[in-house]
């Protein structure tokens, strides 16, 4: 008890600090200082910087800078974050399917088609009705001229052959935006037209185009001059076929072509 006693007396013990000048060592003033006094300053100091530290974290901008803090917005931003990648997945998920499905198309590959009673069930389907209907008001006739072959899903033949002039020019069907314009070994120059709802209309065989892939266009408007090119053809003509949904349709369906 003794040697505690003499530590606490020796915390109280005062000494004098004393300020002077480092050139003219003049006394400028001083004052009394124990350890005790010491030990409480840096205390009570200590007390409040860590109170400010405390006040700054809780409730500045300060914590995002300290490392491993978590912002509590950071949830929320990853959150939307996932959220947009999802959709952006699901987006590109539907048009890769969609350039695969357009890709058969043009390329005479395997595909689903509508064979005469596949297509009687797809004009019962009333959404799909409602849809061949409403684009059937603004079809445009591609090319006036002779049908030298009908479609026959039985013969792999998904569209019409019109046989027409030499030069002339083909029209849009419908309004839309040109998705594929380009030579093919089989279809020569092809174009591709991208309408509402899905559908889709191909001109094959052409000896040249008159739009570019990205275009937009009108129903009437000229796309491509007749011709015979492609492994495929037999002729100057024009190979025509229309898609809804992925589906080969029959053009004469929902055209009213002129004979010749």
């Amino acid at each position: 008890m003794g040697k505690i006693s003499n530590w606490f007396k020796n915390l109280k013990n005062k000494f004098k600090v004393v300020i002077i000048h480092p050139v003219t060592l003049e006394e400028k003033g001083g004052f009394d200082m124990s350890k005790m006094n010491i030990i409480t300053t840096v205390v009570i100091y200590s007390v409040l910087l860590i109170a400010i530290t405390t006040v700054l974290i809780f409730f500045t901008s300060l914590r995002e800078l300290i490392p491993g803090y978590t912002d509590i917005t950071l949830n929320r931003r990853v959150y939307n974050i996932e959220s947009r990648a999802d959709s952006l997945e699901a987006a590109l998920r539907q048009n890769d399917l969609y350039i695969q499905n357009l890709k058969k198309i043009l390329f005479d590959e395997d595909y689903d088609v509508a064979a005469d009673n596949t297509l009687i069930n797809i004009k019962k389907n009333k959404n799909t009705t409602e849809t061949v209907g409403r684009h059937a008001n603004v079809f445009y006739v591609p090319l006036n001229g002779m049908i030298s072959s009908h479609f026959n899903s039985k013969t792999n033949h998904y569209g019409v052959d019109i046989v027409a002039k030499t030069d002339a020019v083909i029209k849009a069907a419908g309004d839309g935006t040109v998705v594929f314009a380009d030579w093919t070994a089989e279809g020569g120059y092809v174009i591709a037209i991208q309408h509402d709802k899905n559908l889709i209309s191909v001109y094959k065989h052409n000896a040249s185009l008159l739009k570019h892939e990205g275009d937009t266009v009108k129903a009437g408007d000229g796309i491509a001059i007749i011709g015979n090119g492609g492994s495929t053809s037999t002729g100057t003509h024009l190979h025509f076929e229309l898609w809804l949904n992925g589906i080969a349709l029959n053009p004469e369906d929902f055209i009213s072509f002129d004979v010749k």
